[in-house]
């Protein structure tokens, strides 16, 4: 027992300090984001929302999203991306205290893309930032302990929304995230500067690097934007998988499989646990063996997800499964992140994340616009459900289309 807590202590000790304030900002986020998230569904609809106000609910907060990703990479390039992360989340807190005063559908929706303008600033905020505070060799570690400590979060946050929903009502949870978002916002403002040499470095000229960091012969513009144009993909197929589940897993949870909201939020925790337990782990291979091989991996370990809930397996296959998943998002996020800084230059770093991170943010309206129709449709919310089994294996596919690479020590691959 003592060897495991010693190597956690070790390793946490080697994140370094900027990362590690951040990935606490992300944690109590993420603590009252969890609260809220799970309940979110059953909240409009005791406004009366159908399944398509639902799509509409989801679809307003992902355009608001995408506008305030590209908005973010666009002014990082002006103001430092540790500022923005303070306004980013700081408007998430606002619009979600305006969230529980909501009195109708059409108010929840206006303010649900209000959180979502500051959901977009921050997203694409912090990941610039920790491409300036990390370690190129160790880009995904460090991607994966920010996405790690938001699943910590996310481990006792349904718990706790689902005993405070049961106790007062389905607006106490949106406060409880005000809160929190607000807690993050002030700790947002001891985030240290990014160290001179990465503030003073040059602006390279376009040229191509290695998915482990070591710079690369010079590409072409063609096969840079087709290496972008692959990333894009990837996450606009996963963007529409979190779409589709975000729309049907409570309705599919509380209707066919008759689960309390406590429960519904305990899939939540079990997301979390795999991203503790097996995210980082995932991650620090990916930069070893290569971030493609374990993006893809990532999406593998995510499939069974919608098929199993669909299927209503029983608890002992569900839960399992839902930690798998867990540990599979955080491998798919942080080797994606880690792929799309290698694949970006200096220069225009902060307009490629926000324009690529924004644009395929839209797949959360594609992804809860079909589960939605499918289940309008038909009457089964299941097979709105299997949609993100269909779209994450997309994003599997596509990866095909991205070069491979064996880790930082590999040799320099071209564009």
């Amino acid at each position: 027992m003592i060897g495991p807590v010693r190597r956690l202590a070790l390793r946490a000790r080697s994140v370094d300090r900027p990362i590690a304030l951040l990935a606490g900002m992300a944690f109590i986020t993420q603590l009252g984001v969890s609260v809220m998230l799970p309940l979110l569904p059953l909240y409009a609809q005791s406004m009366g929302a159908t399944p398509f106000v639902l799509s509409l609910l989801v679809g307003a907060f992902a355009i608001a999203l995408a506008i305030g990703q590209l908005a973010s990479g666009f002014l990082a390039e002006r103001f430092a991306s540790r500022r923005l992360v303070v306004v980013g989340i700081g408007t998430y807190a606002a619009a979600n205290v305006a969230i529980a005063g909501a009195t109708s559908a059409i108010q929840l929706i206006a303010f649900r893309a209000l959180a979502g303008l500051g959901s977009g600033v921050n997203q694409v905020a912090e990941r610039l930032y920790i491409t300036q505070v990390a370690d190129r060799a160790r880009l995904a570690y460090a991607n994966s302990i920010l996405s790690a400590s938001g699943s910590a979060g996310s481990v006792l946050g349904p718990t706790f929304g689902g005993v405070l929903a049961a106790i007062g009502d389905l607006r106490v949870p949106f406060i409880v995230v005000g809160i929190t978002s607000l807690s993050a916002t002030i700790a947002g403002w001891f985030l240290p500067a990014p160290p001179a040499r990465v503030a003073a470095e040059p602006v390279p000229r376009p040229a191509a690097t290695s998915l482990g960091g070591a710079r690369a012969e010079p590409a072409t513009a063609p096969s840079r934007i087709r290496l972008l144009v692959v990333l894009f993909v990837v996450q606009l197929a996963f963007q529409a998988t979190f779409g589709a589940f975000i729309t049907t897993y409570a309705p599919l949870a509380a209707e066919r499989l008759r689960w309390s909201t406590a429960e519904i939020g305990l899939v939540f925790s079990a997301f979390g646990l795999g991203s503790i337990l097996l995210g980082p782990w995932l991650a620090r291979q990916a930069d070893r063996r290569g971030r493609r091989l374990f993006a893809m991996i990532g999406c593998g370990l995510i499939f069974p997800f919608g098929i199993v809930y669909a299927a209503e397996a029983p608890r002992f296959i569900l839960y399992p499964v839902s930690v798998l998943t867990g540990a599979g998002v955080t491998a798919l996020e942080a080797s994606w992140f880690a792929l799309l800084s290698d694949a970006t230059d200096g220069g225009r770093r902060g307009r490629a994340f926000g324009t690529i991170v924004a644009l395929s943010s839209l797949g959360i309206v594609i992804g809860s616009t079909l589960a939605a129709q499918l289940w309008e449709r038909t009457g089964d919310v299941g097979l709105g459900m299997l949609v993100a089994s269909g779209t994450v294996a997309v994003a599997g596919i596509s990866l095909l289309a991205y070069p491979a690479d064996h880790g930082a020590g590999s040799p320099a691959i071209s564009g």
